[in-house]
């Protein structure tokens, strides 16, 4: 997960080119049947977001070892899984100082382009950005991830957890039904934003493949905060080069 921060105010403009102890948060998400996160006691957090700096790409080793550390930790928000149902939210999240970064694209047409896709986003290739990347476990409801993103010059290692995978029919409208597959990856204590994304791709009556994604974050250290101009450029950044990696796969399969 890069870091998040949205560039559009929450309700604001599209992006032209989120067996053992829970959270309140993650309790709330599992009753909806969304999300199975295992968290434990809260730890990892740094409040001016330094020790996730690193000054040179970390290696994938060295990234398998933080992903593995990383698994106790919990989510740094009460919203975990809430962007399941977006772009309708929580009352709380709307009004609780969040912003939302949301964009959606057409990237092929018929079965195979949406089961490619849904393959690429399973296999975390929407993430491999060159200037971003991500372990690749198993994509399933509690896996955690380590993202590491560069920024200028410093690299920074973020931890995040999947909260809920999940193909299904879907109704985008009258008359309009065909299938959806959605991932959510929420932040963990120790990323430098708190929040929540969704990757989707959508398969419409008529044939066509979209794919959507939304987001919704606030800076949760004090790194974050003063460098919030740059993140705000790295997100649109982000958006956009996940968008043409998920589209490249699907144009390389037909």
């Amino acid at each position: 997960m890069a870091a998040m921060c949205s560039v559009a105010a929450l309700g604001g403009a599209r992006l032209a080119p989120s067996s053992s102890s829970r959270s309140p948060s993650c309790q709330r998400a599992a009753r909806t049947g969304r999300v199975h996160v295992r968290v434990a006691a809260a730890g990892g957090r740094d409040a001016t977001g330094l020790s996730s700096l690193r000054f040179a790409k970390p290696s994938q080793g060295d990234m398998d070892a933080l992903m593995q550390e990383w698994r106790s930790r919990e989510c740094n928000h009460d919203y975990a899984g809430e962007s399941f149902n977006a772009p309708a939210l929580p009352t709380e999240v709307q009004g609780g100082g969040f912003m939302v970064t949301t964009n959606r694209k057409k990237i092929g047409e018929g079965k195979k382009a949406f089961d490619t896709a849904v393959k690429a986003v399973k296999s975390w290739q929407h993430l491999q950005l060159g200037w971003n990347c991500t372990t690749q476990p198993t994509m399933q409801n509690g896996s955690v991830i380590c993202s590491a993103t560069q920024t200028v010059v410093p690299w920074s290692v973020l931890p995040a957890q999947v909260v809920y995978c999940n193909e299904s029919a879907a109704e985008f409208g009258p008359g309009n039904k065909g299938r959806r597959f959605s991932v959510g990856l929420c932040s963990l204590s120790g990323h430098q934003l708190a929040g929540e994304e969704r990757f989707q791709v959508e398969l419409h009556a008529d044939g066509s493949v979209w794919y959507d994604i939304f987001l919704f974050s606030r800076p949760d250290t004090l790194l974050a905060w003063a460098s919030l101009p740059v993140v705000k450029l790295q997100q649109i950044r982000y958006v956009n080069d996940g968008i043409a990696a998920v589209a490249k796969a699907v144009a390389a399969s037909s």
